[in-house]
């Protein structure tokens, strides 16, 4: 395996080439959304077991920040240029219209993973997607909030019912989807239980935008025994969340001690992680979250990737998510998906 560092005019990326049979190995072309974050550099570290496992050589380059559209771009156009014998992309926000079409019009095989290409530039070029099913994933934590709250939800009526809200990061496809998995999975577990169906409102609340600032804003709206759990959809929400909520052994004025619209203490659930997550999960201040597997998403999109180049067959692949809290945080399999 040689690793190979690339030194752009407006890039400092990291390019891993993986070749085991000489130079007419199979060439992947991987271009992520970044490099530098733990979360990428884990989906490198996956990509680099794909190539490794199927014996072909591999590039692997990103932005340095995700809203470096114009620089992933370039780093797009470069890869094309290499002829590869198959692309595995994930876009940030931006228009890469041309660079599909220029995918198209050579014949390569290209294969989205993470959040993927907007299907309104995709053009019918992009074979499959690696990627978290993020509704699935947001009812594993539906489930774990309805187990942690349906006995306190029974002691509710139908004219004073128990209130649960759903922090939605924005209302992209990630947003919406977050969202609606967690209340379509809670309302099948609360509606299903005679103990808890008809006693219950859920409530969604999208922030202006993903600063600290603005979610504070609105979860300063839900303190004061007004709701029973909140459901923190991604790093931001959890951080904005934090920034109104402390510990109340850190002698902080907003504790969720007592604070539940029932009188007891509010059930504060997450989605990602982040080392202020990460640290109010170990105190107790957020009881679990869902992580994704970004380790599968480097491995399956690779692997697609080569499939694809091949000619075979290919479909969209869940990499999974594995739920997360005090118990098991620190367990290697489920620490090696974090990031802070």
């Amino acid at each position: 395996m040689k690793k190979i560092l690339l030194l752009a005019t407006t890039l400092i990326g990291l390019t891993v080439m993986l070749s085991s049979c000489g130079n007419k190995d199979p060439y992947i072309a991987v271009v992520s959304k970044g490099f530098q974050h733990k979360f990428w550099v884990t989906v490198r570290d996956g990509a680099e077991a794909a190539a490794k496992q199927n014996g072909v050589k591999i590039s692997f380059v990103g932005p340095e920040t995700e809203s470096d559209s114009k620089i992933q771009q370039d780093l797009l156009d470069s890869e094309i240029n290499k002829n590869p014998d198959a692309i595995a992309f994930a876009a940030v926000t931006g228009d890469f219209t041309e660079q599909i079409k220029r995918i198209k019009e050579k014949n390569i095989p290209l294969i989205g993973f993470d959040s993927g290409i907007l299907p309104d530039q995709a053009q019918g070029a992009v074979l499959a997607t690696a990627s978290t099913d993020n509704r699935a994933a947001a009812a594993i934590v539906a489930d774990k909030m309805f187990e942690a709250l349906k006995t306190r939800i029974a002691a509710f009526t139908s004219d004073n019912k128990a209130k649960i809200a759903v922090l939605q990061l924005d209302n992209s496809d990630t947003g919406i989807g977050r969202a609606e998995g967690f209340v379509k999975r809670f309302t099948e577990l609360a509606d299903g239980d005679a103990a808890t169906a008809g006693k219950y409102a859920l409530q969604v609340i999208v922030p202006t935008t993903q600063n600290e600032a603005d979610i504070a804003n609105e979860v300063n709206a839900l303190r004061g025994k007004s709701v029973l759990g909140i459901y923190l959809s991604n790093e931001a929400m959890a951080r904005g969340f934090l920034v109104v909520y402390k510990s109340a052994e850190a002698g902080a004025a907003n504790t969720i001690v007592g604070d539940a619209q029932d009188g007891g203490d509010l059930v504060v659930m997450g989605f990602d992680s982040g080392k202020p997550q990460l640290d109010a999960i170990r105190n107790g201040i957020i009881q679990g979250s869902v992580t994704q597997d970004p380790y599968s998403i480097g491995f399956q999109a690779v692997t697609l990737a080569y499939k694809a180049s091949k000619g075979e067959s290919v479909s969209n692949i869940d990499t999974g998510a594995k739920w997360y809290d005090k118990t098991n945080i620190d367990d290697p399999e489920i620490a090696k998906l974090l990031y802070e």
